[in-house]
């Protein structure tokens, strides 16, 4: 698991034990999920901080 520049190997274990437990539902937060052949265009549009994205995943075909 990747993520931006934060404190983040702080916060992830924890937050991976609440998915896991069900007591938050991550893909709330999601607002496209786009599949590989799109990710230079979906990257581009999230990187523009486009209206709508604000958290995209890319899922493999």
């Amino acid at each position: 698991m990747k993520m931006g520049n934060c404190n983040h190997r702080r916060y992830i274990p924890h937050l991976v034990d609440l998915v896991r437990t069900g007591a938050i539902d991550p893909s709330t937060v999601l607002t496209q999920v786009e599949d590989m052949p799109s990710v230079l265009d979906a990257y581009e549009t999230f990187d523009r901080r486009e209206s709508g994205w604000t958290k995209a995943v890319i899922a493999p075909a």
